[in-house]
């Protein structure tokens, strides 16, 4: 049994067993493939549908669709967020008007316990934004500075007389009440931003306390010791031969007890759906490597953009009772 540090609030706990995972996703542009659905790993390197590979949650809000999720465990480990684009492509609306004529909202799930989940509420997270066009792959973090959630995402705007793809950032205490959008993360000139994903490294020997990856033209690896402000520039998945061309939607996670971390790509120029790499060293992204394909298994469907969650075994065990690989 492996054992995580994972920080909730201000403190530090041992004590939780953070051995399983849990992958949040979504699956395509098919009439159930923009929806919530689940995947369980006891490794990190093997995964299984759950619910027979068919959704878990949907939205009936806003376009009635939903792209890349991501999940939120609480500070405290006493709730659970899941936060996903607004966004139903297989309407046949087009990436024209998904770009710049799009839904501004985000659909956010609440839970206590990983089975139980409210209904979907809609929340106008980039309404403020001058002619935003479209608010993407909405992501959160506690900023323990603060005290409160920062989440993060794309919008696309022409701010500056440059209409291009920019992450922005709200606060919240409560996933309810946010604060107004600002830009968080640019880059110079006509380059974009999309797909941007913060973890915390606890690990003493770590140079940075937060890293980040994001697309802008590569995959780009970023470090700081705190949210906001300053960040350095790490690197890039050229030495594994990949670019923003190839891999969009990355997802950073710890791979518990390995002393690891997973960074998962999506092939969307090719459909390929997930591609998994790992390093032991996320300061120095030339050390990122192809794992093994004879020692993964993504399970039975393609998997888009979505989040991996480090969970207990006995959250494994309740999220495989209520949905489990083949329901009956």
């Amino acid at each position: 049994m492996a054992y995580a540090t994972v920080v909730l609030g201000a403190s530090i706990a041992q004590a939780a067993d953070y051995s399983r995972y849990l992958l949040v996703h979504f699956t395509g542009e098919s009439p159930d493939g923009e929806q919530i659905h689940f995947a369980g790993s006891d490794d990190g390197y093997r995964w299984t549908d759950l619910n027979g590979s068919r959704p878990v949650l949907k939205s009936n809000l806003g376009e009635k669709g939903v792209r890349d999720p991501s999940i939120v465990r609480s500070a405290d480990g006493k709730k659970f967020w899941i936060l996903a684009t607004d966004l139903r492509i297989a309407s046949q609306k087009g990436w024209a008007a998904a770009m710049h004529q799009g839904s501004t909202a985000i659909v956010i799930w609440e839970s206590a316990d990983l089975v139980n989940w409210s209904a979907p509420r809609l929340v106008d997270i980039a309404g403020g934004i001058d002619k935003a066009g479209c608010a993407w792959a909405p992501e959160a973090i506690f900023d323990e500075a603060s005290g409160d959630y920062m989440v993060y995402w794309t919008t696309i705007s022409p701010a500056g007389g440059i209409d291009k793809p920019r992450i922005y950032a709200s606060r919240t205490r409560d996933f309810i009440n946010f604060t107004p959008a600002q830009l968080y993360i640019d880059r110079p000139g006509a380059a974009g931003l999309i797909d941007t994903q913060i973890v915390k490294d606890d690990s003493p020997a770590s140079r940075y306390r937060y890293y980040r990856a994001s697309g802008d033209g590569e995959i780009t690896i970023e470090g700081s010791n705190k949210l906001v402000g300053d960040w350095n520039t790490l690197g890039n998945l050229r030495a594994v031969g990949l670019t923003g061309k190839d891999v969009e939607g990355p997802i950073l996670f710890r791979l518990t007890g390995k002393g690891e971390w997973g960074l998962w790509v999506d092939q969307y120029r090719t459909g390929g759906g997930y591609l998994a790499l790992a390093t032991s060293d996320l300061s120095r992204p030339e050390t990122f490597r192809l794992a093994d394909p004879l020692a993964i298994s993504y399970g039975a469907s393609k998997k888009r953009h979505g989040s991996i969650l480090n969970i207990t075994e006995a959250e494994y065990r309740r999220v495989l009772a209520k949905w489990p690989v083949a329901p009956g």
